[in-house]
């Protein structure tokens, strides 16, 4: 009786556990023709898992690699997005932009370093766009309202940047200049994708990029003299009477007046220059290139 009670009890575990293992090993992917081809997902079962992001939907996105196959499985659709051609693979950022999550793929590849594959994923939607120099990591930001997203590559003196939007595109152009990037550093991103001096410039200011140094001190001198306290306004007799004593004295030339000085300050009251405000640390506004590029969409819809 108890034989029969343990056979029992095994079985059914046993068929539990082949349940869950073929849910889990359940693979959907799209065919050329654009159909739906259920398999089995060989990567679950004997592939290795490089890592995981979270998507907008309360999903999880999972990297996984199988021999030399790599792909992306997107959990609760079962779908699987495939990464050809690679030597190795990482997540290196993962960000909320409008309805989408933006996954950034650092990859590597024969006689190229760095090549990076962009996923902007919205349920079983991923559109799909492969950047990089094969030398350089990107700076990547993130527009403080999530609208948008910057990719930032060193292209000699000037930046290329690439920006994706909310809407679902991608554009290209080069900028002569970037606030806060130098385009000859080495390295020009970190590990994160952040650039150069990022992490630092929050720790200290709390922005990025940090706010404009301000103007260099005078050098030290001689203090200035206090003013003199300013003499009571001569009446029209008394300035007549200077005026004339001035002409003789000075052979007949007319002797221009002093400039007024502000109390308590040798500066011409001309010259008062206006206090200066701090810096501002309101971010610019993102002006969009012109150059659109073209994604890859991996409809995984049903």
């Amino acid at each position: 009786m108890h034989l029969f009670l343990f056979r029992s009890l095994t079985l059914r575990l046993l068929t539990m556990l082949l349940l869950l293992g073929g849910l889990s090993a359940c693979a959907v992917k799209t065919n050329s023709r654009g159909g739906l081809v259920y398999s089995v997902d060989t990567a679950a079962l004997f592939g290795t898992e490089i890592g995981q992001f979270p998507l907008q939907d309360g999903g999880v996105g999972t990297l996984r690699r199988e021999g030399k196959n790599f792909s992306v499985k997107l959990s609760g659709n079962q779908r699987v997005v495939p990464l050809n051609n690679l030597e190795s693979a990482r997540i290196a950022r993962t960000e909320n932009v409008g309805s989408r999550t933006v996954v950034v793929i650092e990859t590597q590849r024969r006689n190229c370093d760095y090549r990076y594959t962009v996923l902007a994923i919205e349920g079983s939607d991923v559109l799909s766009w492969d950047l990089g120099n094969c030398r350089d990591r990107p700076a990547v930001l993130v527009q403080d309202d999530r609208s948008a997203m910057t990719l930032d590559f060193p292209k000699g003196s000037v930046i290329e940047r690439f920006v994706y939007t909310q809407d679902g595109r991608m554009r290209r152009g080069d900028l002569k200049s970037v606030a806060g990037m130098n385009p000859r550093a080495k390295p020009f991103a970190d590990e994160s994708l952040y650039p150069a001096g990022y992490l630092e410039s929050l720790r200290q200011y709390g922005v990025y990029p940090p706010p404009a140094a301000p103007a260099a001190k005078p050098k030290p001198g001689r203090s200035a003299k206090p003013a003199k306290p300013s003499k009571p306004a001569p009446t029209t007799g008394a300035m007549q009477t200077e005026s004339a004593d001035a002409s003789v004295s000075s052979g007949g030339r007319v002797v221009p007046p002093p400039p007024q000085r502000v109390p308590g300050n040798d500066a011409p009251a001309a010259s008062a220059a206006p206090t200066r405000t701090s810096a501002s640390r309101t971010p610019a506004k993102l002006d969009l290139p012109d150059e659109e590029i073209t994604s890859t969409r991996i409809d995984l819809r049903d």
